[in-house]
C-alpha cells in the first residue's frame, strides 16, 4: 500500500519544480509562515515601486537571499 504523503501528492498534481525561488517559497509557506500573511505582503509591495528599509543589515542580508535564489547553480 502506497503511503499517504504519494497518495496526496498524486491528487494534487505531480508538481516539480527546478526553480530556486519557488523551493524557497514552497518551503516557507509549508513550514514556517502562513500563507495569508505571505499574500497580504505580496499585495502590499507588489504595486510599490520603492521600499524604504530602516534597517540596513537586514536589507543586505534579504539582497543576498534573493540574489542567490536567482543565480543559476
Amino acid at each position: 500500500m502506497r503511503n499517504e504523503d504519494d497518495k496526496l501528492r498524486e491528487r494534487s498534481g505531480h508538481i516539480v519544480s527546478d526553480d530556486k525561488l519557488v523551493s524557497f517559497l514552497y518551503i516557507l509557506l509549508r513550514d514556517h509562515l502562513p500563507s495569508a500573511d505571505v499574500e497580504e505582503i505580496v499585495r502590499e509591495h507588489t504595486s510599490n515601486n520603492e521600499m524604504l528599509f530602516t534597517n540596513g543589515w537586514l536589507a543586505e542580508y534579504a539582497k543576498d537571499i534573493a540574489g542567490r535564489l536567482k543565480r543559476e547553480g
